[in-house]
C-alpha cells in the first residue's frame, strides 16, 4: 500500500496506520513528497503526479503485486490523477478528507480514475464533507463515501475518538479488492 500525506505533512503522518496494515500482512510504501520532510527538493503543487507516479515505479521496482493508495487532504486529486493514468498498477484508492485541488491535478485527470474508491471524512467539519462530497460527484467508478463524527481530518483521523472505525473501513476496502 502506497501513502501518500498532505501538503505540509510528511511521511510521518502515516505512522500509526503503517504499523497497523503491516501487522495485518500488509506491505506499505509511505514516502516524503518533495519539499517535505526529509526531502530537499522544493515543493511545487505540480509536482504531486510525478511524486505519486515515481512511487508507483518504484513499489512495482520492489516487486509489487496489487498496489493500493491512500492520500490525504489536496494530494488525493494527485493520488486519483495518477491513478487514473497507470489504471492497471493502482487497484484502489483510499482518500481521507480529499479536496480537489486544481493546481495539483486537472480535475478531467481526476475523472479519469475508475479504479474503486473509498472517501473518508470527519462529519464535524461541514466545509470538509462539502469537498469530500465534490470528489465523490466527481469520482468515475465505484465510490463509498464513510463519515465519522469528528472534526479531525485526513491523516488525524486516524488519531480520532473514531480512528478504530476509520482504520476498520479502510481494512473492509482493502480485503474487498484482495
Amino acid at each position: 500500500m502506497l501513502l501518500v500525506h498532505e501538503v505540509g505533512g510528511d511521511l510521518d503522518a502515516w505512522r500509526p496506520l503503517a504499523a497497523w496494515l503491516g501487522r495485518r500482512g500488509f506491505n506499505v510504501l509511505a514516502f516524503d513528497l518533495p519539499g517535505h520532510g526529509a526531502s530537499d527538493d522544493p515543493w511545487e503543487p505540480g509536482l504531486g503526479v510525478a511524486a505519486i507516479d515515481a512511487a508507483i515505479d518504484h513499489a512495482r521496482s520492489l516487486g509489487a503485486g496489487q498496489l493500493h493508495i491512500a492520500a490525504a487532504g489536496s494530494m488525493c486529486s494527485a493520488a486519483l490523477a495518477a491513478a487514473g493514468a497507470d489504471a492497471v498498477a493502482v487497484a484502489s484508492a483510499v482518500l481521507l478528507s480529499p479536496r480537489l485541488e486544481a493546481s495539483i491535478a486537472a480535475r478531467d485527470s481526476v475523472r479519469e480514475a475508475s479504479l474503486s474508491k473509498l472517501i473518508v471524512v470527519g462529519s464535524l467539519a461541514s466545509d470538509a464533507v462539502a469537498r469530500a462530497e465534490e470528489v465523490y460527484r466527481v469520482a468515475v467508478g465505484p465510490c463509498e463515501m464513510a463519515q465519522v463524527p469528528v472534526r479531525e481530518q485526513g491523516t488525524e483521523l486516524l488519531r480520532s475518538d473514531w480512528a478504530d472505525q476509520a482504520r476498520e473501513k479502510l481494512l473492509a476496502h482493502l480485503l474487498r479488492r484482495r
